[in-house]
């Protein structure tokens, strides 16, 4: 099969920024650099300079597309400064339904503790993913999915009917919620391997290296950055769980996906953080891995508050990953991209 266009995978690959318990005290060691000293981490991590920092302090948006070894990862970062309080952003982040005035979205819905189909109902795919469906075989397949989900499909959906696409929608959606609920179970050992093409991949292993990269989440609260692979063990006790899928419009290609989002609100002699972090299980098109933190920051020492927004994502492209020009290209798309989803959220988080 032949892969997206890297155009339309750079169009894609600023991941949607996120949207009762109380805050405990963090463990000795748990106090990392971000809190610590935000200003350091941004200019060490995001390369921000002296000019972007002021700009950021006048009220500027600063989001960039930062240079990685791996060919195939695109990194990106946004901060900006709000005029809220931890109470509202904590709000603000758990609101998955308020997502769904965001101009990208076009479908989200929340999936119970125990995911069943309903959860799914308003899932609708796309015609061209019906058409795609229609014609897919293993290693040959333009909807991103596992071998025994392709067969299941050409076996169990009558292509010539004329109910062909609701049956599609109602397979997708069984398939889909039995996958939640076996994650829900099992964890990362239940993530599929996308067998859509000659180029398998499991998820776990691709989000894996993702999570190793993610060195501000494991020296800013190890014991989250260490649930991402745990998952359901170990879950921090300021921590609360929600799964969720979302139909969103990318460039020519809507892209329905299936996520994890942990939210931790944690207090340090530092200051306040509460961090959502989102773990993409599954998408039908452009992804391999996903990996996005939305940090909210009060430093005790008067620096804040401010949304700092970082992703890791791997992308289904060739081998060789992008080329010069695409990378070129691509800082340009995400980076506005990641402009006006934070400005969205800046809307939400600092509306009355």
């Amino acid at each position: 099969m032949a892969r997206a266009s890297a155009m339309a995978i750079a169009a894609v690959l600023a991941a949607s920024l996120p949207w009762a318990h109380r805050p405990r005290a963090a463990a000795a060691g748990g106090e990392a650099s971000l809190v610590r000293d935000p200003v350091a981490f941004l200019r060490r991590e995001g390369g921000l300079t002296a000019f972007d920092l002021g700009s950021l302090e006048r009220g500027s948006i600063i989001a960039k597309v930062i240079d990685t070894g791996d060919r195939s990862e695109v990194f990106s970062l946004a901060v900006m400064r709000v005029k809220t309080t931890p109470a509202r952003a904590l709000q603000r982040l758990r609101d998955l339904e308020g997502r769904s005035g965001a101009p990208w979205v076009i479908q989200v819905g929340r999936l119970a503790a125990s995911p069943s189909v309903s959860d799914f109902e308003a899932m609708t795919l796309d015609a061209g993913d019906v058409k795609h469906l229609g014609k897919c075989v293993v290693n040959n397949c333009d909807v991103r999915l596992p071998a025994e989900a392709i067969e299941q499909f050409r076996r169990d959906v009558d292509w010539a009917s004329e109910d062909r696409t609701a049956r599609a929608n109602a397979l997708f959606r069984q398939t889909l919620a039995a996958y939640a609920a076996s994650y829900r179970q099992r964890g990362n050992a239940a993530l599929f391997r996308y067998d859509n093409n000659d180029d398998p991949v499991r998820i776990a292993d691709s989000f894996h290296l993702l999570t190793q990269r993610f060195e501000v989440l494991r020296d800013t609260t190890p014991d989250l950055h260490a649930y991402l692979e745990t998952f359901p063990q170990g879950r921090p006790e300021d921590s609360e769980d929600l799964l969720y899928w979302m139909k969103e419009k990318f460039w020519l290609v809507n892209v329905l996906s299936l996520s994890h989002a942990t939210i931790t609100d944690r207090t340090t002699p530092a200051g306040h953080l509460i961090l959502a972090v989102s773990k993409q299980l599954y998408a039908n098109h452009y992804f391999e891995s996903s990996l996005g933190a939305t940090i909210f920051i009060e430093g005790a020492s008067g620096w804040g508050p401010h949304v700092i927004y970082l992703n890791r994502t791997r992308a289904d492209i060739r081998r060789t990953g992008f080329t010069w020009f695409e990378r070129v290209l691509l800082k340009y798309l995400v980076r506005d991209r990641l402009e006006a989803q934070s400005r969205y959220l800046r809307q939400q988080l600092e509306r009355p």
